[in-house]
């Protein structure tokens, strides 16, 4: 019977660290060369103070080091380690992403890596048990669970681990999230969510010594992870402002008679949406979703959407003005709901950023 060669997967581990602690080194000579076929930690900017224990994790373990001189976030620094890896291993199939904080343990990694190879086309994430955590770590991490779900109608139990393996597939996809500090990892598994299967490792829930190695800020840090809604929900603020206000000039100024007259309602949701249109559109593309797709694109479906909800709320404000209310304040209601709908269509479709390439079966 003739012997079949069986094609070995190659997987990496990216580790970024700044300022490590004294437990980075002990930590990081547990790995050993045959657990994965390349090694890189990634020091972000953590300065001459620190550059004696690089040189030693260089000189005394399996990792190779690739440092620069200013602190840019986990996520620049990231996105750097998987370009170096990539560029330098072609056959890579899987890179593996841990903390250096004192979170993941050396066999907490292994099982993500084996879980890795044996689902290679999925995302790998290791996941911790919140009811083990600190109370303010626990509840910044349940609020990003509900906005994931929210988005997306996925469950994942930790959205802000560290410890993930990602496949050949989402490479490209993890290079061109927009991200460089902690908000990152949430901007990258949304449109990953789309794109590919989960599948959660349970790991230790490690926040000894109040977990003082890490640098995650949980208030602060929290809030950049969330940063997409949130700046959404500032320029859409606005943006509704001034669609408002311009509303209710033309309807009290230049067509008075807007809630009894259908045709000028109609005028005064066109001129108003005429000029928030503008401001919207460009914010959203270029503040919001930092959308790198091609400009026309999105264009082509902001206006598409921007039509169909301005047709949408006219014959909605329409059909309830026959209520005791006035006609701006009617607009009001119906704006807002219609304003998180079209938060999720321009999140998952409008701006969305697809991935760029496909893998090629192996042999």
């Amino acid at each position: 019977m003739e012997n079949k060669i069986r094609y070995k997967p190659v997987n990496a581990l990216l580790i970024p660290i700044y300022e490590p602690s004294e437990r980075v080194l002990p930590f990081l000579r547990q790995f050993q060369a045959e657990e994965f076929d390349a090694f890189l930690v990634v020091d972000d900017g953590s300065g001459e103070n620190y550059a004696d224990i690089f040189a030693s994790i260089e000189k005394e373990t399996v990792f190779s080091v690739l440092s620069y001189p200013d602190n840019r976030g986990k996520g620049y620094a990231l996105k750097t380690g998987m370009k170096k890896l990539i560029d330098e291993h072609p056959d890579l199939d899987t890179i593996v992403t841990a903390d250096g904080d004192g979170q993941h343990l050396h066999e907490d990694i292994l099982k993500v890596a084996q879980k890795a190879k044996e689902c290679p086309s999925a995302l790998v994430l290791g996941v911790r048990d919140w009811t083990k955590a600190p109370p303010k770590s626990a509840s910044g991490n349940k609020w990003s669970a509900r906005y994931f779900y929210f988005v997306t109608h996925r469950k994942i139990s930790d959205c802000q681990t560290g410890l993930r393996a990602i496949p050949y597939d989402a490479f490209d996809m993890a290079l061109h999230t927009y991200g460089y500090r902690f908000d990152y990892e949430m901007n990258f598994l949304l449109p990953a969510s789309r794109e590919f299967g989960f599948h959660e490792v349970t790991i230790n829930t490690i926040y000894d010594e109040g977990n003082k190695g890490t640098h995650f800020r949980p208030v602060r840090d929290s809030l950049l992870i969330m940063r997409t809604p949130i700046a959404y929900i500032a320029v859409g603020v606005t943006s509704f402002l001034i669609d408002i206000l311009s509303f209710y000039l033309f309807s009290t100024i230049v067509w008075p008679n807007a809630k009894t007259d259908a045709l000028q309602l109609l005028y005064c949701q066109c001129c108003a949406r005429a000029i928030s249109f503008p401001y919207n559109y460009i914010l959203l593309e270029k503040v919001v979703f930092h959308h790198k797709g091609i400009f026309h694109n999105s264009l082509y479906k902001y206006f598409g959407l921007a039509v169909t909800s301005l047709f949408t709320g006219y014959l909605l404000s329409w059909g309830f003005s026959f209520l005791d209310a006035s006609i701006t304040w009617i607009k009001v209601v119906i704006d807002s709901i219609l304003g998180v709908i079209k938060y999720l269509i321009n999140l998952m479709i409008t701006f969305a950023n697809r991935k760029f390439g496909r893998k090629k079966a192996k042999h």
